[in-house]
Formats: C-alpha cells, sequence, structure tokens
C-alpha cells in the first residue's frame, strides 16, 4: 500500500469505533510519502546491472487515451505521457470539468480538505478542480485538483486520464520508460483488488506478471524494488479451511450479475485491456462469493459459542454485504468479457470443524483483522485512483463495507476475550508474532488494534 494517509485513516477509525483510540493513537504519524518504495527510486535497479533486456510483451496493443501498452503476458507498461481528452478529439462528457474559462495553470491546487457538499463551484477557485464524493472510512464532499498532463501533478506523479477529459493524479514509482533503465519497462505490479500501480523493471525481478502461476499469486513489489510472485489479493473475507483459500470456478450464468448496476465504460479500452479487467473482476468475484461462505459459517461459530445477538446482527449484515459484491464484480466480470460468467459450486467439505472458541479466534485474527482489513485497504486506494466514476463508486462502497466487516472481527476478539481472556491473548500474542507473513500496510493497521486490545484488558 502506497498511500499511508489510508491506512492511518483506518486504523484511527477502528480504534475509535473499539473504543480504543486514547490507548493506541500516540505515535501515528503520516510516514513517508505516498510513492514511496522502501528507498528504491526510478531508474535504478537496486545495484544491479541493466542488461538491456526486460521482460518479453508479446503482441503489445497500446491505448492512445492513456499511453498504456497492453502485454498477452498479463502486465502493462507507459511509454510516454498522454494528454488527456486528446485522444482522436474524444473526451468523457462524464468527467470531471475545468472550473473557469482563465488558465487553469494559474490557479492553486488543492492541498487540503475543502467541503463541497452544498456548494460544487468552490472547487472552481483550484486548478482543473471538481467535486468528489467519496465513501470508505468517511463519506465527504471534497474538492480535488485533476489534470491534463504529468506535469500538472507535481513529482512523482502520474495523471491517469483513461480516456477522460480530466484526468486523476495518482503517485507511482515512475512516470514513463524514460525513468527506467535501458531496455526495461515503466511497467504494472499488483497491489491489491483493482490497484496497480507502476515502477521501472529490474534486472533482480523474479516476474513481470503471474500468468500460468496459482491463482492466488500476484507479482508484487518487494521493499527492496525488485518484484516476485507473491500471497494473493484479499478483496473481501478469505473462506479458509486448514490454511487454504477456497473459491468457486467461474462459470457461465447470468444470474449472480447484478442488473441494476449501470455498469463500466468499455468504449475507450482496447481487446487486452478488456480481457485483463474480466479476469481481474471474475477473480474478485470469486473472493466475494467465497466471503459469503465464510460470513455463513462464522454466524453458526457465533451461534455455537454463545455469541450476544449484535455479534450475530452484525454477522447476517455482512453476509448480506458480500452477496451484494460478489453480484457486482461479476456484472463488471461480464461487462468486459461480453459473456455472462458467475460462480460454480463452492467446496464447503470439513469446513465446519473450527468450534472451540481459542480455534475461532485463530480464523478470525486471519480471515477478518488480517483479511477485512487488508480488503477495506485496497478497496479505497482502487477508489482514490479509479477515473470511471461506476467503478469509483463501487470500490467506495465495497471499501466502506468491509471496514465494518473489519470492526466485527475485532469486536468479536474482544468479546472473546472477556470470556477466556487467558486462552484467547495467547492466540493473539501468537498472530502477533507471526505478523511478519502479512503486509506491511496491513500490519500497520491490524496489530495496534489487536495489541490495544490486549492492553485494555490487562488494565480492566
Amino acid at each position: 500500500m502506497r498511500s499511508n494517509r489510508v491506512g492511518v485513516s483506518l486504523r484511527l477509525s477502528l480504534l475509535a469505533a473499539l473504543g480504543l483510540l486514547p490507548a493506541a493513537c500516540a505515535g501515528a504519524t503520516e510516514g513517508s510519502p505516498a510513492g514511496s518504495n522502501g528507498g528504491a527510486t526510478a531508474g535504478s535497479n537496486g545495484g544491479a546491472t541493466a542488461t538491456g533486456h526486460g521482460p518479453t510483451c508479446t503482441s503489445p496493443q497500446t491505448n492512445p487515451a492513456n499511453g498504456i501498452v497492453f502485454c498477452e503476458e498479463g502486465y502493462t507498461y507507459r511509454t510516454k505521457s498522454a494528454v488527456c481528452g486528446d485522444s482522436n478529439g474524444t473526451t468523457d462528457t462524464a468527467a470531471p470539468a475545468p472550473g473557469p474559462t482563465t488558465d487553469p495553470h494559474t490557479l492553486p491546487r488543492v492541498t487540503e480538505f475543502v467541503n463541497c457538499a452544498n456548494d460544487t463551484s468552490v472547487c472552481e477557485q483550484f486548478q482543473y478542480g471538481y467535486c468528489l464524493t467519496q465513501g470508505g472510512f468517511e463519506i465527504r464532499s471534497a474538492c480535488q485538483s485533476g489534470c491534463l498532463v504529468d506535469a500538472d501533478c507535481g513529482a512523482g506523479a502520474m495523471c491517469r486520464c483513461d480516456g477522460t477529459a480530466i484526468g486523476v493524479c495518482r503517485y507511482d514509482h515512475c512516470r514513463s520508460d524514460d525513468d527506467c533503465d535501458p531496455g526495461y519497462h515503466c511497467a504494472s505490479y499488483s497491489e491489491g483488488c483493482g490497484s496497480s500501480p507502476y515502477s521501472c523493471q529490474t534486472a533482480h525481478d523474479d516476474c513481470a506478471s503471474c500468468q500460468g502461476v496459482e491463482t492466488d499469486q500476484s507479482c508484487l513489489l518487494r521493499d527492496d524494488g525488485h518484484r516476485e510472485c507473491g500471497g494473493g489479493t484479499v478483496c473481501g473475507r478469505p473462506f479458509l479451511v486448514e490454511t487454504e483459500a477456497r473459491v468457486a470456478d467461474a462459470v457461465t450464468r447470468c444470474d449472480w450479475n447484478d442488473s441494476g448496476n449501470p455498469g463500466p465504460r468499455l468504449d475507450h479500452l482496447t481487446p487486452l485491456e478488456r480481457r485483463a479487467l474480466a479476469e481481474h473482476w471474475t477473480k474478485m468475484g470469486q473472493m466475494e462469493h467465497a466471503s459469503i461462505a465464510a460470513f455463513a459459517r462464522f454466524s453458526l461459530q457465533l451461534l455455537s459459542l454463545g455469541a450476544p445477538p449484535e455479534l450475530v446482527e452484525a454477522c447476517t449484515a455482512a453476509l448480506a454485504d458480500e452477496t451484494a459484491h460478489t453480484r457486482l464484480c461479476f456484472g463488471f466480470a461480464s461487462a468486459y468479457a461480453g459473456h455472462a460468467i458467475g460462480p460454480g459450486p463452492l467446496d464447503i467439505s470439513g469446513s465446519l470443524e473450527v468450534t472451540s472458541l481459542p480455534d475461532v479466534v485463530d480464523l478470525v485474527i486471519v480471515e477478518g483483522c488480517f483479511g477485512e482489513t487488508s480488503a477495506a485497504l485496497e478497496a479505497l486506494e482502487a477508489a482514490d485512483t479509479a477515473a470511471d466514476p461506476v467503478i469509483r463508486a463501487v470500490y467506495e462502497q465495497i471499501a466502506s463495507d468491509e471496514q465494518r466487516h473489519a470492526e466485527l472481527a475485532f469486536r468479536f476478539v474482544r468479546w472473546a476475550l472477556e470470556r477466556d481472556h487467558d486462552g484467547v491473548a495467547e492466540r493473539i500474542e501468537t498472530a502477533l508474532a507471526e505478523g511478519e507473513r502479512i503486509s506491511a500496510s496491513v500490519r500497520d493497521v491490524a496489530v495496534p488494534c489487536l495489541e490495544a486490545l490486549l492492553t485494555s484488558k490487562r488494565a480492566a
């Protein structure tokens, strides 16, 4: 996760929801700016000698609307900057429009929160200003500065227009191939549910994409700046059976599509882009579908443990959320693919064997405290950088729901501590000791919340 601001917001929101904010907000800082990759810089391969021969790109297709090249291997790269709204003279009328007719570059960019809920015209005082309503951790309408070219965004940021008249500034490790060593691209890597930032390929990379590898593997950027296939994206609560994350196969069916959703834009996409997006949303649909099973099992576990009604009610509501997410995701997958896609049967054998309180706590920490936190972070990050307003709205809905699901997980852990403090505390401490296995962004949110729960119970 590149935006530490997102992690700080979620951590404070979760602690506030749990009534633990005073116990754990000391030392919460913004950290390094977005775009930091642990010390690696654009054009640097961590000391390796550039070979001049980067990964193969078969049948490259360039989208003139954004300068992005799609490769059949499953990754994209950016050869040069694009000018938003300048592709074949077309613009997206649904995109935010510039404010006044004066030169936008004479106006300041938005640097702090400016409320535009009641008057969107207040955003016209800013460079390419527009009013954006965001969900996620809090619903608010705030002025944003758009862009036409990379230079409008300032250092370290790329202007992503994706066929729209006014683009969105997003922080990446590189802007184009010019920032990288000869023979290597400013290429995408996986960072979660829809978030695909860019970084220079290096001679140390183990992957350009993870096509042909296990379905839960993604090409991730490590702290030292090199890519490798690693732990999969969490989009919703995983359905774990003996540490295995199960999902249903994707099949041809239309009853899981959300017919009420307006659907994403398709006219500005190349065939390869549509195929890649169809695969992405299919994978998200499979994981959200598995989340339904995870919450159905959790509901039974809560009942078997004698949990209070508020936890059972929250679990039932979360199950309904995941059903809605599944329909949204498969609806997008079907739209991009051009044919109906939905989930097949899900294998649930052996999934109901975890029944003791400490064992359920183990499962909830992994599936809920870590998994739902990851899903919320990734969804809001994707919403922040989505140019299509329909896609942005869906990610915001998912982010808001996943935050409540994460809150449910921590609330259950708190209740479990009240039931069996010593046994549950031991499981929490074990999970904290093994926290290196999760991403730094998730650890920065979930670990302080778990530590605060332990501290509050010890004090009590």
